[in-house]
């Protein structure tokens, strides 16, 4: 992501730019994770997202027989969204030195993307249906609690088999540092590592054929087991702007950026979650 430099006709041109999000903060976990669906402004307004929660069932009809009306069950997921916003002041002497104004636009960038990730894995679930806030993946009401990883990966395995009984198909595995490290340290019967270390040197590590994701905004000791095609989203674009008016006195330039989301599971029970402590 990157900012406009100031221009001297600010009536006419403003400092300000949209981007793409998949284009300003295309690692943010809300867009790798989940499927876009709508885009919404405010606090208060929610996207509401019909889909079908129950798949209608098929027979077996015999040539020239009539064939039974079967009709899929049609629910709708309410998603609301946050603003993740941050903003910088500068000197000018600071903004006008080569590059900073892309440098600036990067950092802005990692610190939407930081905060954004950190609500998408962990915002806390007492905040779920009170003012359309976002409930981070981990606290989602509904998911599997696939219990505690006691020293085996069993658990893991059987967190998936239960995503797929629920007819979900399980597609990545979120890990936190913490969690990844006591993973990494399990070791069998014969006291070699239960995670090879070829999966534990990659640095794009793949444990029983899903990709890992390691995030540090995960909650501590936490791992999610998650079907990916479940995943609902609203995002913004990324929006920047400067001004030299606000901070005219100090002879300075104000930076900001901002970023709506919000995300749903539409089958909860095809997400699961264990830990390692």
């Amino acid at each position: 992501m990157t900012t406009t430099t100031l221009i001297n006709n600010e009536a006419a041109f403003p400092n300000a730019t949209t981007c793409l999000a998949t284009e300003a903060i295309p690692t943010a976990l809300v867009l790798t994770q989940t499927n876009i669906m709508a885009q919404i402004e405010g606090d208060q307004p929610t996207a509401r997202i019909a889909y079908v929660s129950v798949d209608p069932s098929a027979d077996i009809a015999e040539e020239g027989a009539e064939i039974n009306a079967k009709d899929p069950t049609i629910s709708e997921l309410v998603v609301g969204t946050q603003k993740v916003a941050v903003l910088s002041i500068l000197s000018n002497e600071a903004y006008n030195n080569m590059n900073m104004p892309n440098m600036i636009g990067n950092s802005l960038a990692r610190a939407i993307v930081a905060k954004a990730d950190k609500l998408f894995l962990s915002a806390p679930a007492v905040e779920q249906g009170t003012n359309n806030k976002v409930v981070g993946l981990a606290n989602y009401k509904g998911i599997i609690d696939g219990g505690k990883l006691d020293g085996t990966l069993d658990a893991i395995i059987d967190a998936m088999a239960t995503i797929s009984a629920n007819e979900g198909t399980p597609t990545t595995i979120i890990a936190g540092y913490d969690a990844w490290a006591a993973m990494l340290k399990f070791k069998g019967g014969d006291k070699r590592a239960l995670i090879s270390p070829d999966v534990a040197n990659s640095t794009t590590p793949q444990l029983f054929g899903l990709p890992v994701i390691l995030s540090p905004h995960m909650p501590a000791n936490t791992v999610l087991i998650v079907d990916n095609n479940e995943l609902v989203s609203s995002v913004s674009q990324v929006k920047t702007a400067t001004t030299s008016d606000r901070y005219f006195e100090k002879d300075s330039v104000g930076v900001r950026g901002t970023f709506r989301f919000g995300f749903g599971i539409l089958h909860p029970n095809r997400v699961a979650k264990v830990t390692t402590a």
